[in-house]
């Protein structure tokens, strides 16, 4: 019976064709010459300068983070727990947004007001603070992005900040700003209304610079307007660094050491634990001439 031609070879019959050079690992490499793209790769930025805060080195803090909705405000508000924390800091947590309780979901007994009523919760966050200046205790609080219950006390009591400082407590303040203008509002509300700690911040978060860009750029337009001026010379500047992983991390809902360790389930991939490695490292150089203000 003649052959069905129809049927495709068997490779093991093909030949490879004549002068083919077969692959082989760690071969002589073309003695040609290699050429130099270094020049072309964009030049890598320098870290920024570590600014020097207040000393407050003995003094029990009543920290609050606040800002416009996505800067950043509880990504810092947990580095600064965890900080606390592992350094064997026995702060109390406070949400004070009633709206979102995004802060409460990483740590247990985070306390939060009972109601939603704009004059309630102002008189929550003012018997707390008059919790910790009895107890010398010291607490983080969360205000919530569009915060007006610290406003709100600081325009029926000018000089609140004054008078925490006289009771022996040390208020502390950071302003999270991404890099529009608008950013600085909360932050000149609060310094019109005569709340302006001898410990305040503003932290310039790097989640909205543009891959390729650089922080003068990124921020230009921030920094360019006389509302940063006047911020600038009561505040020191502090830069946030991107956290790449922050998605995978905050899926898993778990600790940044947690994350970095592997000892989250599931843990992280290799390429996200590092890039949480990396982010922890610079934040504790970038936030290291205010680490006095972290209880």
């Amino acid at each position: 019976m003649a052959a069905d031609k129809s049927q495709p070879t068997p490779m093991a019959n093909v030949s490879k064709p004549s002068g083919a050079t077969p692959y082989r690992p760690h071969a002589a490499k073309l003695a040609t010459h290699t050429a130099d793209i270094t020049h072309l790769a964009p030049p890598q930025e320098p870290e920024p300068e570590v600014s020097q805060g207040v000393d407050l080195t003995g003094w029990a803090k009543i920290i609050f983070a606040a800002g416009r909705g996505k800067t950043g405000k509880t990504t810092l508000l947990r580095w600064l727990t965890e900080t606390s924390i592992l350094n064997g800091g026995t702060p109390i947590l406070a949400d004070v947004d009633p709206s979102n309780a995004t802060f409460s979901t990483y740590f247990t007994d985070v306390a939060r007001p009972d109601t939603d009523n704009p004059a309630g919760v102002a008189a929550w966050l003012q018997e707390l603070i008059e919790y910790c200046i009895n107890q010398r205790q010291s607490a983080l609080i969360d205000l919530g992005g569009g915060d007006t219950t610290l406003r709100s006390l600081a325009a029926e009591m000018p000089g609140l900040a004054t008078h925490i400082e006289a009771a022996g407590m040390a208020p502390v303040m950071f302003h999270l700003t991404g890099p529009q203008p608008e950013d600085l509002l909360p932050a000149l509300t609060l310094a019109a209304r005569g709340f302006t700690p001898m410990a305040q911040a503003l932290v310039f978060n790097e989640y909205a610079i543009e891959p390729g860009s650089t922080r003068e750029r990124a921020f230009a337009r921030l920094t360019a307007c006389d509302a940063y001026a006047s911020l600038a010379e009561i505040c020191v500047k502090l830069w946030m660094p991107r956290l790449h992983a922050a998605e995978a991390v905050e899926a898993r809902q778990c600790s940044f050491a947690a994350a970095r360790d592997g000892i989250n389930i599931p843990p992280l991939g290799l390429f996200d634990a590092a890039r949480v490695r990396v982010w922890l490292d610079s934040m504790e150089r970038r936030f290291a001439g205010v680490r006095s203000w972290i209880p």
